[in-house]
C-alpha cells in the first residue's frame, strides 16, 4: 500500500479516507503513515488550514470506526534542523503526529520504522523491547533495519503534510511506527519550518478554539 498521495482539491472526503486507511491501521500491510502533496497555489496559512480540515475529517472517521473523537494534544510551529534517532514523540498511548512542512533550502530525509511489526514477528514482550531493544541505542536501531522505509516523495521545495501513527506498543486500538529526521545540511541563516499537531484519542487535554485560531494565524516560528 503506497504512502504518497497527491491532492488536486485540498482536503476532500477521498483524501481523508485514504489517509485514515494508511495511518489508523490495525494490520501491518498498511504503512502506518501517509505523505500528502498538493497541486495548485499554496502558502503557509493554507497549509495549516488543510491540517485543521484533515484533523476534523479524521476525527469524524475515528468516531465512526473507533468510537472516540480525535483531539489536539498540542499545536506548534518551529524551525527544525536537528537530526533525530528513531523515536515516538512523548504523547498518550493512542496518538497520531501530523507535520506540515513548508518549502526550505535545507536538505533532509525522513524515515519510518515499523517497530510494532518487529515486536509482533519476533514475539518480543513490550516492556522487554523498551528496556533492551530501544533504537535510541545502536543495537536497537540495527535490529530495526529490515523494518525501515524511506518516506519517498518528500520534497524540501514543496508544501506537504506527513501524518504518522505515533501510538505506543501498549496501545490496542491501532499500530504505531517510529520516525527519524536526518538533516543532510544545516544553515542557521535559513529556516526549515515544521507545523506540528499531536492528535490523541481519549485524552483529557483538549485545546480550545482560540488555541486552534492562534495556530492558524501566527507568523511566529519557535526555535
Amino acid at each position: 500500500m503506497g504512502h504518497h498521495l497527491i491532492s488536486k482539491a485540498g482536503i476532500d472526503n477521498t483524501t481523508i479516507e485514504n489517509i485514515y486507511a494508511k495511518v489508523f491501521r490495525t494490520q501491518h500491510e498498511a504503512p502506518g503513515y501517509a505523505l500528502l502533496s498538493f497541486e495548485g497555489a499554496m502558502d503557509s496559512k493554507r497549509l495549516r488550514q488543510y491540517m485543521v480540515a484533515l484533523k476534523s475529517g479524521l476525527s469524524q472517521l475515528c468516531q465512526k470506526e473507533l468510537g472516540e473523537e480525535l483531539d489536539y494534544c498540542w499545536l506548534a510551529r518551529f524551525d527544525q534542523q536537528e537530526t533525530t534517532k528513531f523515536h515516538r514523540d512523548n504523547a498518550p498511548v493512542d496518538s497520531y503526529l501530523m507535520l506540515g512542512y513548508e518549502p526550505t533550502t535545507i536538505a533532509s530525509r525522513l524515515q519510518i520504522a515499523d517497530y510494532h511489526r518487529l515486536v509482533t514477528e519476533h514475539g518480543i514482550p513490550v516492556e522487554e523491547y523498551y528496556a533492551s531493544h530501544n533504537p535510541m541505542f545502536k543495537d536497537g536501531e540495527e535490529e530495526l533495519k529490515p523494518y525501515i522505509q524511506e518516506v519517498e516523495g518528500f520534497d524540501k521545495a514543496a508544501y506537504q503534510i506527513l501524518l504518522l501513527n505515533n501510538s505506543d506498543l501498549r496501545g490496542a486500538k491501532t499500530f504505531g511506527v517510529l520516525h527519524k529526521a536526518e538533516m543532510l545540511q544545516k544553515d542557521p541563516d535559513q529556516a526549515r519550518v515544521v507545523n506540528s499537531m499531536m492528535l490523541c484519542l481519549n485524552t483529557s487535554r483538549k485545546l480550545t478554539r482560540e488555541e486552534e485560531r492562534q495556530f492558524l494565524d501566527t507568523d511566529e516560528i519557535s526555535k
